[in-house]
Formats: structure tokens, C-alpha cells, sequence
């Protein structure tokens, strides 16, 4: 509007005028845009931490226990080392799903991976660094886990890791780690083949 009044005065565009009122607009419609998804994002957490507050509640204080004293404290970290000795073993493993982090994600399907059995996510276009860091605080490691994704564990792990909505399926990240776990046994499978020398 001002720079109509500004044209008609002199009949003439003064280009650098617009392109700051443009630039002013889009700086606007941008803090606008942010401010609304903000205050989405804020009061869907709020809603899940006063739901998990409210669960917490509802427990008896006889299952939270949180008086120690220094004996149980030095039993416990015995208890610790013990058990770490026991994974240093070379026994099967025994995944377990962190739950605090998982959301409803059924890894008895998808399989339990830790970070020794970790693939370089971020071949699959879509996954960088900090993705990658997000999908391993909620037990997601190897490309075998996300070949194995359907529609309610791509929306699960949107919501978990704070993605954009439908930037996992856009991506094909379900068919590119399909790709690149068969790659992985391939090459799994020619590492473990005897090699034949040929006759010269």
C-alpha cells in the first residue's frame, strides 16, 4: 500500500523500495508461521507430560521407593559391576527396548538392535547426523529395523523423533533400507566365501 502511494507520486518503480517491503512481509509471514507451530508443538508435549504426570500419581508410593541408605547404594553398584562383567561375556544377547523412549513401537517385530549391531543410517537420504542420534535414543540402529517399518511405526517415529510429517514416506526410507540390507548380506556373504584362486 505504501509503495503504490510512492508510485503515483512518481511514476516510476523504485526497485529497492519493494524489494524491502518484500523483504519485510516474508519476514513476517515467517515469524507468524513459527510462532503458530511453536505453541502447536509446545501444547502437544504439555499434554503428554501432564498425562505421564498424572500415571506417575496414580502409583502407590510403595512402588516408589526412594529412600536408600549407603548399603543398598554400594550393593546396587556391586550389582552393576557384576552385571557388566556378564555382558562382556560373549553370550547371546537380550535386547531390551528402552521404553521411556519408544512410544508403542513393536520391536518384536521390527527386531532389537544396540549400538555394536549399529548401520550408518545416514545413507539413506533423508537421515543426517542429528536424525540418526534420534533414531538411536528410541532403539532404531540398523537398516534391518527400518526396512521392517509399516504406516503406524513411520507415524510413531515422525512423532518421536520430531520430524516433518511424511518426510519418512516421501523419502522411501522403508525401501532404501530394504536396498541397503541386502546389500549388507551380499556383502556379508562374500566376506564369509572361501576364495578360489584361479588356474593361470
Amino acid at each position: 500500500m505504501v509503495s503504490l502511494m510512492y508510485i503515483q507520486a512518481n511514476d516510476n518503480i523504485s526497485i529497492p523500495f519493494i524489494f524491502i517491503e518484500v523483504s519485510v512481509l516474508m519476514l513476517v509471514s515467517f515469524l507468524i508461521g513459527y510462532s503458530f507451530a511453536f505453541y502447536y508443538q509446545k501444547s502437544k508435549y504439555l499434554k503428554k507430560i501432564s498425562a505421564l504426570r498424572q500415571k506417575l500419581s496414580l502409583k502407590s508410593t510403595d512402588e516408589v521407593d526412594m529412600d536408600f541408605n549407603d548399603d543398598e547404594l554400594d550393593e546396587a553398584d556391586q550389582n552393576d559391576i557384576a552385571a557388566k562383567s556378564i555382558k562382556n561375556n560373549k553370550e547371546p544377547k537380550e535386547y531390551e527396548a528402552p521404553e521411556a523412549y519408544t512410544g508403542g513401537l513393536d520391536f518384536s517385530r521390527i527386531g532389537y538392535a544396540d549400538r555394536e549391531d549399529a548401520d550408518d543410517l545416514q545413507k539413506i537420504i533423508g537421515i543426517g547426523p542429528y536424525t540418526e542420534e534420534k533414531l538411536n535414543t528410541i532403539g532404531i540402529f540398523t537398516f534391518d529395523q527400518i526396512s521392517k517399518f509399516n504406516s503406524h511405526d513411520i507415524e510413531i517415529v515422525t512423532e518421536l523423533i520430531q520430524f516433518f510429517p511424511d518426510r519418512i514416506v516421501n523419502d522411501n526410507w522403508v525401501a532404501k533400507a530394504k536396498m541397503l540390507e541386502q546389500s549388507k548380506q551380499r556383502m556379508k556373504l562374500r566376506k564369509d566365501r572361501p576364495v578360489r584362486m584361479k588356474k593361470a
